[in-house]
This record gives structure tokens, C-alpha cells and sequence, in this order.
């Protein structure tokens, strides 16, 4: 029994000792609480956080996913139509695509704002499946395929701070209900913080209201810029929630 007791005491000891604040610490969860809550005030606030606070070496690590590897500005896809803007690192995609290709048509589908909306293109689903598809490069029309597989992308600070400034500011946040920072958890030796987060929003395309918890990594170096940030959120939940369902 006292060796339990002892053990408990020893336990408690530690525990404290390395959940205790300091000074240091207390700035990366202030810096982590207001990156958070930038994103939700305006394309402005937004773009002077990473400016500021993200070492030129940071990146940003997104979620995995199932599809080519690819971006595009959805804001301009009404004028400009679906236009490669990125290429993810070693994606299905890098070696078929070229930045300013455009996409015509997926599968025989034609790419337009209500394709893209509705789900219809099939740039997602099962991985090892060829997708077939027709793009413009240089004036030219070609058709192309391409192995669906997962993506693993990471974005530089330059990528970043370049989809923050294509953004449309009148349009940033514009469908958010509301957001609040639940909890935050610092690892002080590695300068690690966690911080969890709830966010509700109206989807435009299907009028329903959803919401979800999302929980963000950051990594700081030692002059406590911004060296990593990636998030996991609750995906599937906000798809059942606007109406979608998962099939085979």
C-alpha cells in the first residue's frame, strides 16, 4: 500500500512538473488561440498571422485524402472555369499535370460550378481507379488519366499567404454562425500546442446548418514563429449533417 501511495505522489509530481506554464509557453497558446481565431475574422487578419507569425520555412499540412493532388481557385471557377493553381508533391497527379491546365470534363462530365457543387466529378473515390479526363493546355485540348491514390499535402508559408490573397475578403467568413476555442494543451520541451476547436457554419448548397470539432497542431520553432500547423476535423460528421451519405 505505501509503495502505491509513493508511486501516486511521484506520479502527481511529474505530471505537474510538466504541466506547469511558463512564460514561454504561455506566448505559443496565446499565438495558437489567435491564429485560430484570425481565421474566422477576415481575409486581413488571416493573411498578417501567417505573414507575421510563420517561420519562412513553415508549411502547413493538410488533411489525407483519396483523389488527383491537385488545387484551383474555386472563386474564379465562374469566369476562369476549373485552373490548376497547385500540384501536390509526389500526388496521382504530378506527373500528368502542368499548372494552367484546365479542366473541360471528368469522367465525360463537364466541369462547371454546379458539377463541382453537386459532387458529380470523380476526382474522389475508390484510390487505384483511372479517371479519365480532358483539359486545355496552351490552347490545346488533351485527354489525360489519372490513378486515383491518397494525397498527403503540405503547403509552404509563399503557398499559403498566395491562396489567402485569392480569396474574395467581401465573401471571407461571410456563412459562419459562430466558433469558440474549447480547449488548448502546450507540450513545453517541444514546444508543441493543441488547440481544440468548435465552429458552426450554413452551407451554401444545401441550406442546412452544420458544425464541428476541430483539433490543430502547432509546432514552433525556437523563436517561436510558427513552424508547423495541421488539423484533423470531423469530415464525415459535416457531410451527414448537409445531407450527404457515404455508398459503394
Amino acid at each position: 500500500m505505501k509503495n502505491l501511495i509513493g508511486m501516486m505522489a511521484l506520479l502527481a509530481i511529474v505530471l505537474t512538473s510538466c504541466a506547469s506554464p511558463t512564460t514561454e509557453t504561455n506566448e505559443f497558446e496565446e499565438l495558437a488561440k489567435s491564429w485560430i481565431m484570425s481565421s474566422y475574422e477576415s481575409k486581413e487578419a488571416a493573411y498578417n498571422m501567417v505573414s507575421e507569425n510563420m517561420s519562412d520555412v513553415g508549411k502547413n499540412i493538410g488533411s489525407r485524402y483519396i483523389g488527383f493532388g491537385f488545387n484551383y481557385n474555386a472563386d474564379a471557377v465562374e469566369t476562369d472555369g476549373m485552373v490548376v493553381t497547385n500540384i501536390i508533391e509526389n500526388g496521382p497527379a504530378s506527373s500528368v499535370l502542368e499548372l494552367g491546365d484546365k479542366f473541360i470534363s471528368v469522367n465525360g462530365i463537364e466541369v462547371n460550378n454546379e458539377t463541382i457543387d453537386n459532387g458529380k466529378l470523380s476526382f474522389k473515390g475508390k484510390p487505384g481507379e483511372a479517371v479519365e479526363a480532358v483539359i486545355m493546355r496552351n490552347d490545346e485540348s488533351m485527354s489525360i488519366s489519372v490513378e486515383r491514390g491518397i494525397v498527403e499535402p503540405t503547403y509552404s508559408k509563399e503557398q499559403i499567404l498566395e491562396n489567402i490573397s485569392e480569396a474574395d475578403a467581401a465573401e471571407w467568413g461571410k456563412n459562419n454562425l459562430g466558433y469558440e476555442i474549447r480547449e488548448i494543451v502546450a507540450d513545453n520541451a517541444k514546444r508543441i500546442v493543441y488547440v481544440k476547436s468548435w465552429d458552426k457554419f450554413l452551407d451554401e448548397f444545401s441550406g442546412l446548418e452544420a458544425e464541428s470539432i476541430t483539433l490543430t497542431r502547432f509546432e514552433f520553432d525556437q523563436m517561436g514563429k510558427v513552424l508547423s500547423v495541421g488539423n484533423m476535423t470531423e469530415n464525415e460528421l459535416l457531410l451527414r449533417q448537409t445531407g450527404w451519405s457515404i455508398t459503394r
